[in-house]
C-alpha cells in the first residue's frame, strides 16, 4: 500500500573546514530538498546540524524519534567524507530500519568506492539528485523493497552486491527548478556565522547565487558533479532568486557561481544592467581566455567587486598539460585588462600537475613572487579529486592504489606530477610557507 514517507535532509555539523562554525552551505541538497517538497511525494523534514545545540547524535536521535522518520539523505563533496561518514553512521545506529541515501559529488564521482565507504548506506545519487530523488522515494512509498531498476541515477545495495542503474539525463531547463531550501536550513544563520571580509575589514553577508551547472570544458584537475553539459539559467530566473533573497535576509555582497558567466557579452550587458538596481556588491568567475577589452567595459564602473580568474600555472608547458587552453602571456595580458579598469581579480595557482618539474615549478613561484603584491593571488597544492582527470591517471597507476582508503584518507595530496617525491616535498614545503597551510601529503607509492 503506497503511503507518504517521512524523510529526513541532514546537513553535517563539519568538521572538514578546520575552523569552528564555518562551513560551505551545500547548494545541491538545498535543491533536492525544495523539489521533493513541490513534487509532494514525501513529508519532507530538514535539519542543519550546524544550528543546533547540543551533541550531534542526541540531537538526530531526538528528530528521528520525535518526526517518525523514515528515510535520511544527506550528501557532499569527497573532501567532506568523514563529515557525511559520521552522520551516516549516527542514522544507522539510531534507526536500523531507515533508508540512508547519499548525494553529491562524493558518490557521482566515483560511486563505488563511495558507496564502500559508507557501508552503512542504502543508496547512492549519481548526478544532478532532483528528479532521482522523487522517483526513489515514490518506488520506496510503493515497497520497502521495490525494483529499482528503471530508476536511473541509483547506486544501491541488493543481495549483498552494489547494482548501478542507466545514466541520469541531464536537467536541461534549469529555470524549471525551484529556489533552493534556503528556509528549510537556516540560512539567515548561516549568513551571520560566515560573514566575508572585504579587503577594508568590511563584513558582508555573502550569499552564492548559481546560474549555471558544469563547464564545457575539461581541465584535468576538474570534476563536475552536475554533469558534462554546460547549461545557464535565464536571467530572469536568476533575478527572481536575488529578488527573493533580498527580502528575506540583509544581503550586501552576492557571488554568482557560474563557471563560464561571459559566454555572451550581450548577456553580461544586460545583467549589469539589471544588477545596477540593487544595493549590494557582487562577484563573478571568468575564464582568462574570455576576458576582452569589450568585456571588461562593460564590468568597468559596475559594483562587480571581484573578478575570480583560473590561473592555475605560469609555465606554457603546465598549463597545456592541465588542458586550460591559455598561455602565459595571454594570462597577463588579462589581468593588466582587469586592473587597469579598477576591476580587483582573485586567483591562483597550482602545484603538482601531470607535467610539474622542479623546474616549472619554481618557474611558477618566481612568477607567483613578482605578481602577489600586484594581484590577489593565492598558492595552493593540487588535490587529485575523485572523477577528475589526474584522480584517474593516479589511479591507473598506482599512485591511489586503494580508492575507499584515499576516501577515508580525507583525499589527500598525492604526488602524480614529474618530480621524485624528494622533489615533490620540496614543492610542498615551498607552497606551505607561502599559504601558512599545512597539507596532508600520503605518499602511498613511493618514486624517486
Amino acid at each position: 500500500m503506497e503511503r507518504k514517507l517521512n524523510v529526513l535532509y541532514v546537513v553535517p555539523r563539519y568538521r572538514t573546514y578546520g575552523m569552528d562554525g564555518h562551513y560551505v552551505m551545500p547548494m545541491g541538497l538545498l535543491y533536492v530538498s525544495a523539489y521533493v517538497k513541490r513534487a509532494g511525494v514525501a513529508n519532507v523534514f530538514t535539519l542543519n546540524l550546524n544550528h543546533t545545540e547540543g551533541p550531534e547524535y542526541d540531537v538526530l536521535s531526538s528528530f528521528i524519534s520525535a518526526h517518525r522518520i523514515d528515510v535520511v539523505g544527506t550528501g557532499g563533496l569527497s573532501g567532506e567524507y568523514a563529515d557525511i561518514a559520521r552522520i551516516v553512521g549516527y542514522v544507522r545506529r539510531i534507526s536500523p530500519h531507515a533508508a540512508i541515501m547519499v548525494g553529491g559529488g562524493l558518490v557521482t564521482a566515483d560511486a563505488g568506492p563511495a558507496m564502500l565507504a559508507l557501508p552503512e548506506a542504502d543508496y547512492g545519487i549519481i548526478g544532478e539528485g532532483e528528479v532521482t530523488s522523487v522517483e526513489l522515494l515514490e518506488a520506496l512509498s510503493r515497497s520497502p523493497r521495490p525494483d529499482l531498476r528503471k530508476v536511473d541515477g541509483l547506486i544501491y545495495r541488493c543481495g549483498g552486491r552494489l547494482h548501478v542503474t542507466g545514466r541520469r539525463a541531464e536537467i536541461r531547463d534549469l529555470d524549471s527548478l525551484p529556489l533552493p531550501d534556503y528556509e528549510g536550513f537556516c540560512y539567515g544563520e548561516y549568513l551571520r556565522c560566515n560573514p566575508d571580509l572585504s579587503d577594508e575589514g568590511k563584513r558582508y553577508s555573502q550569499v552564492s547565487v548559481i546560474g549555471g551547472r558544469s563547464c564545457k570544458y575539461n581541465c584535468t584537475f576538474c570534476f563536475h558533479p552536475s554533469g558534462t553539459t554546460y547549461r545557464q539559467r535565464s536571467l530572469d530566473s536568476i533575478f527572481g532568486e536575488i529578488d527573493w533573497l533580498v527580502s528575506h535576509y540583509d544581503i550586501s555582497y552576492i557571488a554568482l557561481r557560474e563557471e563560464l558567466f561571459a559566454t555572451d557579452n550581450r548577456r553580461v550587458a544586460d545583467f549589469c544592467k539589471r544588477v545596477a538596481a540593487y544595493d549590494f556588491d557582487w562577484s563573478i568567475q571568468l575564464r582568462i581566455d574570455s576576458i576582452s577589452p569589450e568585456l571588461v567595459g562593460l564590468l568597468e564602473g559596475t559594483r562587480c567587486r571581484y573578478v575570480f580568474v583560473g590561473i592555475e600555472s605560469a609555465h606554457d608547458q603546465v598549463l597545456a598539460s592541465m588542458r586550460k587552453g591559455i598561455t602565459l602571456s595571454r594570462i597577463e595580458e588579462a589581468l593588466a585588462l582587469l586592473k587597469e579598469a579598477g576591476l580587483r581579480s582573485r586567483s591562483g595557482v597550482i602545484f603538482g600537475d601531470s607535467a610539474e618539474t622542479l623546474d616549472t615549478a619554481r618557474w611558477t613561484l618566481d612568477w607567483f613572487g613578482n605578481n602577489c603584491g600586484r594581484y590577489r593571488m593565492f598558492a595552493d597544492m593540487i588535490i587529485a579529486f575523485p572523477g577528475s582527470v589526474l584522480y584517474r591517471r593516479a589511479r591507473r597507476d598506482g599512485v591511489i592504489p586503494d580508492a575507499v582508503q584515499f576516501l577515508k584518507d580525507g583525499c589527500p595530496i598525492v604526488n602524480v606530477s614529474s618530480m621524485t617525491d624528494s622533489e615533490f616535498a620540496r614543492v610542498v614545503e615551498a607552497v606551505e610557507h607561502i599559504s601558512g597551510r599545512h597539507y596532508n601529503v600520503k605518499y602511498y607509492r613511493h618514486h624517486e
